[in-house]
């Protein structure tokens, strides 16, 4: 009872902060990345640590703030140098920590750097371009976009969790996430088409069936993969939860692993669509 409790309250008070920092955009929505995406490349450091990999955590923080900043607010001399000068720190200061592998080190250092912030950075992107491929009937279309986006997400799971508990009979990826099945994985997938497409019959948004589907398919198909992902990370370094930061929820890398993956295949469709 009291981890439902727990559970209920975080989520009563993260979601409407979540949604106001994703409508408003700006220095709002960066704060609410650049906090998430922090502190997922912190659980992975730490995921990383139980495989024996000592990654330089502040530099690589430091690093992660820098590919956050430079997103929103454009590089310039002093962050690209900034940036730049801390890369070189991080490959050359395992010389002197003398700890443990320094490949290794150096590698989780920047493998965390990649995923999930720089991944994540692609949202930062998103919020402040996407409007420019849709319809301009509305006066937040990049706003509303992103959140039919991350709805999509929820909607996945939920078709994939509650469909796959009652008809799941084939395993989907057993070695990685036993529990997951295929079933359960196309009924995510027919979950998070329909939440374009309810996005677009209440006139949330103006979509096209084509974009619509499109964009369902994207969260459908690569939310799961990202979430197979972060599982498989769990599974090596053998913990259940990346870490406890959300009571009942578990890290930010359980909560945002689907959204993670699928930050970067926006902006790939973005770039291509425009």
């Amino acid at each position: 009872m009291k981890e439902l409790l727990l559970r209920v309250a975080v989520a009563a008070i993260g979601i409407p902060v979540f949604i106001f920092a994703v409508l408003k955009g700006g220095i709002y929505f960066f704060i609410l990345i650049t906090l998430i995406a922090l502190a997922g490349q912190m659980e992975l450091y730490n995921l990383l640590a139980q495989k024996k990999a000592l990654a330089q955590k502040i530099p690589g923080l430091l690093l992660g703030f820098l590919i956050l900043y430079m997103v929103q607010f454009g590089p310039n001399a002093l962050t690209v140098g900034l940036f730049m000068g801390t890369l070189l720190v991080v490959f050359s200061a395992e010389m002197f920590l003398n700890q443990g592998s320094a490949n290794l080190n150096t590698a989780a250092t920047v493998t965390a750097l990649i995923y999930p912030t720089l991944f994540l950075s692609a949202l930062l992107y998103l919020r402040s371009h996407v409007s420019i491929i849709l319809p301009q009937t509305k006066t937040n279309p990049a706003g509303v976009y992103l959140l039919t986006m991350i709805v999509a997400v929820w909607g996945c799971d939920t078709f994939a969790y509650f469909f796959g508990k009652q008809f799941g009979r084939h395993r989907l990826f057993e070695r990685v996430s036993p529990k997951k099945s295929i079933e359960g994985a196309v009924a995510g997938l027919a979950g998070s088409i329909l939440v374009f497409f309810l996005a677009g019959w209440f006139g949330l948004l103006e979509l096209t069936p084509l974009f619509a589907v499109i964009s369902g398919v994207l969260v459908g198909v690569f939310g799961q993969v990202g979430d197979l992902v972060e599982s498989w990370f769990k599974r090596d370094a053998g913990v259940k939860d990346s870490s406890n930061i959300l009571p009942g929820h578990g890290g930010m890398l359980d909560r945002f692993d689907s959204l993670s993956f699928i930050a970067p295949v926006f902006l790939i469709f973005f770039l291509l669509w425009k």
